[in-house]
């Protein structure tokens, strides 16, 4: 007796979903009997079903799964013409999960500083996992045209650490905090998923060709694009096959047909960032996966749950456009279209810590644990039903953009608790507004309602557009709703966008996420906002706050040898890829300044062959924006029409020189540019 699949021929220490269909297809005598029948204790049947051999040897029979529990069970199969009996021993029923997708699912759990952590979280829990191997021939091998259901996997449990080193981090901390929950009250019921993951691949490597090819309207638009795969052409792509049309679901899914689950976690889209995304194809793709996935996969079809993670804010190309975002929009779009199929899960709020070793790739990030511990939340709300009544079933959405005069009027709903900043910053970090001109600018906000909030830029006299959580490289945005941040928007549907970060606007902002390259090395960590110049100290002050929030920066300068403050002093930010300055596309620059009356101060801007010295003059006005000016505060400026057209700044400094006071500092507070 043979079965193609490994997930039956290697089942001892299988878990399938409980409560559901279970089809085994195999081999042996043709025209024979095959008894099948699920056993428990004492040779206790729990389910019996025959069924016969075709003429060709083949058969195929389907099991009704038992509720869940933690006692152990048989499947025996037995052909009665030669008595082959094929059993897998130690089999659980409980809820089981797919997690797929590309790299950041495919992240395993080995390449976290926490897997040690997790591991002994889980090693006496009820959790077991099967892993579909990847193809002997690698990624640019020759990959069956026809589904190869006979594909490698082993099964195992939660006590074989090592093995479980090897799978998706994020998916075995979802059923970790799943399992825990569901067994609360001395339940049985056992969890795990079925590992399925590529690095690199399309959403499409993941389709299944006749389900495809039977969906005229998709595959007419994958015809246009040109992906839809055609037999005289597949394996042609070389490095490339692994990522061709289909491919992924012909090695890595089809070895799973016949498996039950509950839903599946889904963690894919860089590989589509790009102008298809523009067209919205992606959220057809989604709407086409969770559609067939249903049908083939789900224990329950109607309510087969599909939980994607947001990808992680990143730019493919050195122009600034946001083009995550539009992959971004899918997950949101179809999440709010049918939050019964699906759950957008919002990343833009976790530290970007990655796996530096792994080539320091910012796409990567290793807060994979917290992510598997958001998907479960919501699982276990919308899938569960856990929770009391008008609990927050899902993050916070835009639903309505309104101008009003020099301000945006934003409305959101599932706002759970309702709005707020976290940091009690009323400049939420990723909120920006821009003008008819597209250019964009950090935002400030008053929250007027649980539901909604008024935002502006004193520098846009007439704001058209917002967004929030889509520039490429600024993570840890802080604008939440309830239990959860808000899922990043843009308001702008018709042109393509591009956001330069400024976290120099804010003088409380200590760090910014700022890349370079060295040779071939992607330099990308953490690095300090504010830089002091030489014989110069730079701190945050809340000591003098014009603002109230410890917002302001003090610049200080050093004691000289002879004992006396030096005569000039300051602090300087730079610019990195998607922080840059654009300072030549505005007028003016205004900065609020304490301690300035016996000081020259001017700001210093630096190219790469040049540099200009541009004096900061007291203007005069009472009022900065809102806030009302206190003693020893000024508001000063700084003329921008001298710079040559185009300049790619890298530096902005701001000095201080000739101070005779007995205390030689300056604070700063609210940066803004004007066009």
């Amino acid at each position: 007796m043979e079965f193609l699949q490994k997930i039956f021929a290697k089942g001892d220490g299988a878990l399938f979903q409980a409560n559901a269909a279970l089809t085994i297809d195999g081999s042996c005598c043709a025209g024979s009997d095959i008894r099948t029948a699920i056993c428990g204790g004492k040779d206790t049947v729990i389910f019996e079903t025959k069924t016969t051999v075709d003429d060709k040897g083949g058969f195929s029979l389907t099991l009704r799964t038992p509720a869940p529990s933690f006692e152990e069970r048989r499947i025996e199969i037995i052909c009665a013409k030669c008595g082959a009996r094929h059993i897998l021993k130690d089999v659980l029923f409980g809820e089981l999960w797919l997690g797929s997708g590309q790299s950041n699912m495919e992240l395993p759990n080995s390449a976290l500083t926490d897997w040690p952590l997790l591991a002994e979280e889980v090693k006496d829990k009820a959790i077991r996992v099967f892993h579909v191997a990847y193809p002997p021939y690698g990624g640019e091998g020759n990959f069956p045209w026809e589904p190869d259901r006979a594909m490698d996997g082993w099964w195992m449990n939660s006590g074989d650490t090592d093995k479980l080193g090897g799978v998706s981090a994020v998916a075995l901390k979802f059923v970790s905090e799943i399992y825990d929950k569901l067994n609360a009250g001395d339940k049985d019921i056992p969890v795990g998923f079925l590992n399925a993951t590529w690095g690199g691949t399309s959403m499409p490597s993941w389709f299944p060709y006749d389900e495809l090819e039977a969906d005229e309207y998709l595959s007419g638009r994958m015809k246009k694009l040109g992906n839809f795969p055609l037999r005289e052409s597949w394996n042609t792509r070389g490095i490339g096959n692994f990522q061709q049309t289909c491919s992924q679901y012909n090695v890595k899914i089809a070895p799973l047909e016949g498996v039950k689950v509950r839903g599946v976690l889904w963690y894919q889209g860089e590989n589509e960032t790009g102008g298809e995304y523009h067209n919205r194809v992606y959220a057809d793709y989604l709407r086409f996966y969770q559609r067939t996935y249903a049908k083939r996969f789900g224990a329950d079809p109607g309510n087969f749950m599909m939980i994607s993670s947001l990808i992680y804010p990143w730019t493919y190309g050195g122009s600034g456009e946001c083009n995550v975002g539009y992959i971004n929009d899918a997950f949101i779009e179809t999440a709010l279209e049918s939050p019964d199929r699906f759950i957008a899960v919002p990343i833009c709020d976790l530290e970007p810590s990655w796996a530096f070793h792994q080539s320091n790739h910012p796409i990567h990030p290793t807060n994979k644990y917290p992510l598997g511990e958001s998907m479960a939340r919501l699982a276990l709300i919308n899938v569960y039903g856990f929770g009391e009544s008008g609990i927050q079933t899902a993050p916070a959405y835009l639903v309505s953009c309104a101008a009003e005069g020099s301000r945006l009027r934003l409305s959101f709903a599932s706002t759970g608790g309702g709005l707020f900043v976290d940091g009690n910053s009323n400049a939420p970090v990723g909120l920006y507004i821009a003008g008819s001109d597209g250019v964009y600018l950090p935002a400030e906000c008053d929250i007027v309602s649980g539901s909604e909030l008024v935002v502006f830029n004193e520098a846009i006299a007439e704001p058209v557009h917002a967004a929030y959580a889509v520039q490429s490289m600024e993570p840890c945005c802080s604008l939440w709703a309830g239990d959860y941040p808000v899922l990043p928007f843009h308001t702008d549907k018709e042109n393509r966008i591009s956001i330069e970060a400024k976290p120099w606007f804010d003088t409380s902002r200590l760090t910014v996420w700022g890349s370079r390259m060295r040779g071939e090395l992607l330099d990308l960590f953490w690095r300090p906002v504010w830089l002091a110049e030489p014989g110069s100290e730079v701190c945050p002050d809340s000591a003098f706050s014009l603002e109230g929030h410890s917002r302001s920066l003090r610049v200080q300068a050093e004691y000289g040898a002879d004992g006396e403050p030096n005569s000039e002093f300051g602090c300087f930010v730079r610019a990195y890829p998607y922080n840059r300055f654009e300072l030549s596309k505005f007028s003016r620059l205004r900065v609020n300044l304490y301690n300035t009356r016996e000081l020259n101060a001017a700001i210093v801007v630096k190219w790469q062959d040049g540099g200009k010295r541009i004096p900061l003059s007291p203007t005069g006005d009472e009022y900065a924006g809102r806030i009302k000016m206190r003693g020893g505060w000024a508001v000063y400026e700084a003329d921008l029409s001298g710079l040559p057209a185009d300049t790619e700044a890298n530096e902005l400094h701001f000095v201080f020189t000739n101070g005779g006071n007995r205390f030689r500092f300056v604070n700063l507070e609210h940066v803004r540019l004007y066009k």
